[in-house]
């Protein structure tokens, strides 16, 4: 049997129209997908795409189409691919997770599933930032992280499961939920979907470079992937969501930025607690049967509230009013303030068209939720404690002047530091590969914390160093850079530490 040439072609595919006007840029983009063209043919090939447009302007079809997912650049919102509207995303890697934004079982049924989350606070707040991503935009409000950590076994992956239901399929089979371990760039292309939807990423102890952490949490807020040389595809890509993360370490563990705990939004309580394991059990096999309902329902009363008059006005005022209530007197508690609101007005406005099946939480439970002290703001004085103890129980470790008198030799893993005492004030200074390994085995980072201590005055510094708080120090003889404790860092005098 004859087959025409139209028979051998590749299926339609779409490509943006600048794209389609730069021959070997198209020829690049669509030569894996079968575009019978070769580098050599680029030019004339761009030159038959632009006559036959201008010949046949009148009869192309045209459809709308969505390179992203959440709000677009008319106003409007895509939940889903399900919406009508095509969605051709730019990165392969992409296609899977918003093919995930799909819709299964029924909203009655997720309503009744959520419903059992009544006392269980934490995978509340996880709900309720699901649901208040798509309001950032109107806000005027940057993307920002909502961490949720605690031991294993504890109902973590099911509450960041609970929260991407409104979305998405989130079996953790589905592309839509995914894990640190991955790179920054596969990181901002996920990120790059939403425009206005959540983000999960489970267990922060799967990275394998805490630096990674580290940079998505300093680059969320701004609401952009990093800067890459040489105008490539992929620079500086844009995104707007509530970031949700979990993990047995806290996700300010990670960090190194001094700023981060402002834009990060923590909780160390386990969210089902210790007898809740039935109902976590109960409420993952719900959402895995009916989800993708919640938010698309959401976002309607949402749009059709921005499109009363004064209507963005009014969101922005209910916005502002709880700002004031969970302002705190803190500095940290005035920053975390926005977040705060903006995870209570979600719920609150759920909960007001029933769509939420439970009263909104108490302003007390969110405070002490967040705006009250967190213990994770303290983790270099945490990590210092570790540090503290474990020189007080290894003080036969530490290298002295009394020691070299005895002759005595190393202890079996090499000195930890060295204890000397001058004009009646005595120093510990550590090897900071050892005290790297301290902090390791207690899940800090010494990276993350040693800032802080040279702010607070915790380690001396020598500024012809590089860097200062690496003090050159005489022991066994040998010269080694250590970190040379201040008495407030190491406040321990000859009869508390020497042997």
């Amino acid at each position: 049997m004859n087959r025409s040439p139209a028979a051998n072609l590749p299926p339609p595919r779409a490509s943006p129209t600048e794209t389609a006007k730069r021959g070997r840029k198209l020829i690049e983009t669509l030569g894996s997908a079968g575009l019978p063209a070769v580098e050599g043919d680029a030019r004339a090939v761009e030159r038959w795409l632009a006559e036959f447009e201008a010949a046949n302007v009148g009869r192309i079809p045209s459809e709308q189409l969505a390179r992203w997912l959440g709000w677009q650049d008319d106003g409007t919102f895509v939940s889903s691919p399900e919406d009508g509207i095509k969605v051709d995303v730019p990165f392969e890697e992409q296609r899977g997770p918003a093919r995930a934004h799909a819709r299964k079982g029924g909203l009655d049924g997720w309503r009744e599933t959520i419903s059992q989350l009544a006392d269980f606070p934490v995978p509340r707040v996880a709900v309720a930032a699901a649901l208040a991503a798509p309001l950032l935009k109107p806000l005027g409000l940057n993307s920002f992280t909502l961490d949720i950590s605690s031991r294993s076994t504890k109902g973590k992956t099911t509450a960041l499961q609970c929260a991407l239901s409104v979305w998405a399929d989130p079996s953790e089979h589905a592309s839509a939920m995914s894990n640190w371990r991955t790179t920054l760039y596969a990181i901002e292309k996920r990120l790059n979907l939403v425009r206005g939807i959540v983000t999960v990423f489970d267990e922060t102890m799967a990275v394998t470079d805490d630096t990674l952490i580290d940079e998505v949490l300093y680059q969320l807020p701004m609401n952009h992937g990093k800067a890459r040389s040489g105008g490539a595809f992929g620079n500086m890509l844009p995104w707007e969501t509530i970031l949700l993360s979990s993990g047995e370490r806290p996700a300010l563990s990670f960090t190194t930025s001094q700023g981060a705990a402002a834009r990060i939004l923590g909780t160390t309580i386990a969210p089902f607690g210790d007898g809740g394991g039935a109902t976590a059990a109960a409420v993952r096999e719900g959402v895995l049967a009916h989800h993708g309902h919640a938010g698309p329902e959401f976002i309607q009363y949402i749009l059709s509230g921005l499109a009363q008059p004064n209507g963005r006005d009014r969101l922005k005022e209910h916005h502002r009013t709880l700002v004031d209530e969970f302002r705190g007197s803190g500095d940290m508690t005035q920053r975390r303030a926005p977040m705060v609101a903006v995870l209570a007005l979600a719920e609150l406005l759920a909960c007001r068209i029933g769509l939420l099946p439970y009263e909104p939480l108490g302003h007390d439970v969110w405070r002490g939720l967040f705006t009250a002290h967190n213990p994770t703001d303290k983790r270099p004085d945490m990590a210092l404690d570790v540090v503290r103890e474990y020189v007080a129980g290894h003080a036969h470790e530490l290298f002295s002047v009394t020691r070299a008198a005895m002759h005595e030799k190393p202890p079996y893993s090499g000195w930890l530091g060295v204890l000397s005492t001058k004009d009646g004030v005595t120093e510990v200074a550590l090897l900071p590969e050892r005290v790297r390994k301290i902090l390791a085995d207690a899940d800090y980072s010494l990276d993350a914390v040693v800032g802080s201590w040279v702010d607070d005055g915790y380690l001396k510094t020598l500024k012809s160093q590089r860097p200062a708080h690496l003090v050159p120090r005489r022991f066994d003889g040998v010269r080694a850079k250590c970190l040379a404790f201040t008495p407030e860092g190491m406040p321990f005098g000859d009869d508390e530490v020497a042997a």
